[in-house]
């Protein structure tokens, strides 16, 4: 079995090397994992919590960028990269929160398609110049700016990931998206209803524009009992998924914070 995991926040994983100098983090420290856990591809995440600066987005992507290919594994940038008969990882950059963009949208998208990020969130939790995420006000959604980065991801066809996005951020990103928009980690509040997962209108709506649902691992997002959080209960928000809208639209994007293990 080979597995496609779309949410692995593996930036947070070399960050705490970035200053030691250390090189090829990835492949010291993390692909015996990648193998054991038969993980052929993954999301390698740069993760913003709302606070960078667009320098600050530029050096972590550039980070994990290098940190990828100095350990000798190959970055996903079309369909054709993607291969049967795959050995070992492969890596699709992404982003999750675009923070660091307050002003020249297109090109600061532009850039980030450039240097091979595929997928990418507008905001994580926070409330920024382009969206607003699961903490910001309820009230306020895709911002004229952000509608502006949905149109260039689109021209690029840079996917559009919605797990973070408010209620509002998310049906303003369906409205004007001409092209699949996805939740690379999020589960169904038909099974846990928490804040992170999607109604059940949300999920149809993301399989009317061919998307995927990734189904994300984290605890208190697969069941409110704390005995309850386990495989098995994850399991049962796929079936829920694939019940509902039918299995081509249910990923993985599992979201571990101790990778693979």
């Amino acid at each position: 079995m080979k597995i496609f995991d779309l949410h692995a926040d593996l930036a947070e994983a070399i960050k705490p090397f970035y200053t030691d100098g250390k090189t090829s983090i990835l492949k010291k420290d993390w692909s015996t994992r990648f193998k054991q856990g038969q993980i052929a591809y993954t999301s390698a995440a740069s993760f913003f919590v709302g606070t960078e600066s667009w320098q600050e987005m530029q050096d972590v992507v550039m980070k994990v960028k290098n940190d990828i290919t100095a350990s000798g594994y190959k970055v996903i940038y079309t369909k054709d990269d993607l291969d049967d008969e795959q050995q070992g990882t492969a890596f699709l950059m992404t982003i999750e929160g675009m923070c660091g963009i307050r002003e020249d949208v297109e090109e600061k998208i532009q850039w980030l398609y450039d240097e091979g990020n595929r997928i990418g969130s507008l905001c994580w939790n926070d409330q920024n110049a382009l969206a607003t995420g699961n903490s910001g006000d309820p009230t306020r959604g895709l911002t004229e700016l952000g509608k502006q980065a949905i149109a260039k991801m689109n021209e690029l066809h840079m996917i559009v990931d919605v797990s973070h996005a408010n209620e509002k951020t998310f049906w303003d990103i369906l409205s004007c998206s001409t092209q699949p928009v996805i939740a690379t980690h999020s589960n169904a509040k038909g099974r846990c209803f928490v804040e992170r997962n999607l109604t059940d209108q949300q999920i149809r709506a993301i399989a009317s524009k061919d998307g995927l649902i990734g189904m994300n691992a984290c605890c208190s997002f697969i069941h409110t009992e704390q005995q309850k959080q386990d495989a098995l209960h994850l399991a049962k928000h796929a079936k829920y998924v694939a019940e509902l809208v039918g299995v081509k639209h249910v990923a993985c994007g599992f979201d571990f914070g101790e990778y693979y293990n």
